[in-house]
């Protein structure tokens, strides 16, 4: 039988439950009156997955719980009403602030942010009648949302604990399966919540006070003239940039109100090398030139080899280091011996990927990853891509994947977010059908950086392409 259609008998099943468990009717109800709530809510999207993969200790217990990637925060607004002695109605405005898994939703494969707003209709079943203190109740209804750009339905189920207050007040507790009946979304999710609500008592009527007119002209006039009112064309620095507009109100600037000294398009407040020029990739440092022949590293055909510029950063002369027939001036891959029709490397390059290694049967590409992030980016997206491409018209062909991160921070977390690079890369490569057999994880933290100098170049994961031995 269909999942979904077991999702909505089981819904349909605990609705009824809560409708027709009070058969008749109450003249003298006791019930919630109308009021609103407001809550903190948090949604764990990997809950399912692993407990499908493991089992329910692992599910609640498994690392990186609350990271970005796995769950979310948001908030969210109620309004309840009471139907009778043991039933409640609750119309809910839910938003979070997405950050989804990697292929979580349809069409998704990079695991992109989004704000998730959510619109749920709920029924709740009450255990003791409303004036209890502690009330636990199930809760049943329909929902839906934008998960990314797609519009998703779903069912929740749950329960939940109502705390009731001699001032009036609520404070609710819930849990919530929200089962997917729409395809949108590649799993059900947990949602939790924590919400307060005040019942408004009637006032009573205070007795009218006349109140004289004010001429707001001349009070706007005397807060002006005494220096009070409020200023919208102050320049502090006189850099001409508003303060109000002006990211550094008190440093003369021209980058939207801040010094650049070294005149490379990035601040100095944000420039890791102030005093040289750069790019706002490097974070305002210049590209590496190893060699110090004055060709950067990304352009040089022989980066660990001193040569010039017009023979694209090889030695002079016709010199051809791998003895492939192609000179180095014209090879991507100077020390690995290959072919015409891959431009001197053993295998096709890769167009938009960074090629940092090569051998007679492998070579090496590098994926980059944002801070303390473990998200494919759209960058990276492309290279994996083709990699698949490769993967699936040579069958020979196996990968292996490391992952690495920078040197901030304590080195035990340093390999946890490594890891998680690593394992995000395998499961992408395994969602297009790549076998498990053809590929190899392992992970070094901040042990093997690429670049001493530039650590947005050590958040990272090498892909190794290799011809089985």
């Amino acid at each position: 039988m269909n999942a979904k259609f077991l999702k909505i008998a089981l819904l349909l099943c605990l609705s009824t439950t809560l409708v027709y468990g009070q058969t008749k009717p109450v003249k003298n109800t006791d019930k919630k009156p109308g009021m609103f709530s407001f809550s903190i809510n948090y949604s764990d999207y990997g809950f399912f997955k692993a407990l499908n993969d493991s089992s329910l200790s692992y599910a609640f217990n498994r690392k990186g719980l609350f990271k970005s990637g796995n769950s979310s925060f948001g908030f969210g607004a109620s309004y309840w009403k009471g139907l009778g002695n043991h039933f409640d109605f609750s119309g809910n405005f839910i938003g979070t602030f997405s950050n989804f898994p990697a292929l979580y939703v349809k069409d998704d494969s990079i695991g992109k942010a989004s704000f998730t707003p959510q619109l749920d209709l709920l029924l709740h079943g009450k255990a003791f009648k409303e004036k209890s203190r502690i009330n636990p109740f199930l809760t049943a209804g329909i929902g839906a949302g934008y998960f990314g750009r797609q519009l998703v339905v779903y069912a929740p189920v749950g329960v939940g604990l109502q705390f009731h207050f001699n001032s009036g007040a609520y404070l609710f507790i819930q849990a919530q399966w929200k089962m997917a009946i729409t395809d949108g979304i590649r799993d059900d999710f947990m949602f939790y919540s924590l919400g307060f609500g005040q019942h408004r008592k009637a006032k009573k009527a205070q007795p009218k006070v006349e109140v004289p007119p004010v001429d707001s002209a001349k009070t706007v006039q005397k807060k002006d003239t005494a220096g009070t009112g409020p200023k919208t064309d102050i320049d502090t620095d006189g850099d001409g940039v508003l303060d109000l507009y002006d990211l550094c109100p008190d440093v003369k600037g021209t980058l939207s109100g801040c010094p650049d000294a070294d005149g490379d398009g990035v601040a100095d407040k944000d420039d890791k090398c102030p005093g040289v020029p750069g790019s706002m990739r490097n974070n305002g440092c210049p590209a590496k030139d190893t060699d110090g022949d004055g060709v950067n590293d990304d352009e040089d055909n022989c980066p660990d080899v001193k040569g010039v510029k017009d023979n694209s950063g090889c030695p002079p002369g016709p010199a051809d280091t791998d003895g492939d027939g192609i000179l180095d001036k014209d090879d991507k891959c100077p020390d690995a011996a290959g072919s015409a029709d891959n431009n001197g490397c053993p295998m096709k390059i890769l167009s938009g990927g960074k090629l940092i290694r090569s051998s007679g049967d492998s070579m090496t590409y590098f994926i980059r990853f944002d801070f303390d992030k473990a998200n494919i980016t759209s960058e990276a997206f492309a290279v994996l891509s083709e990699i698949v491409s490769v993967l699936k018209a040579d069958k020979s062909l196996m990968i292996n994947i490391d992952g690495h991160a920078d040197n901030f921070g304590l080195e035990k977390y340093n390999m946890l977010i490594s890891q998680e690079r690593a394992n995000v890369a395998r499961d992408y490569f395994s969602s297009y059908g790549i076998a498990k057999s053809r590929m190899k994880t392992a992970f070094y933290g901040s042990s093997r950086p690429y670049d001493m100098h530039q650590d947005w170049l050590n958040r990272r994961v090498e892909i190794t392409i290799y011809k089985k031995r």
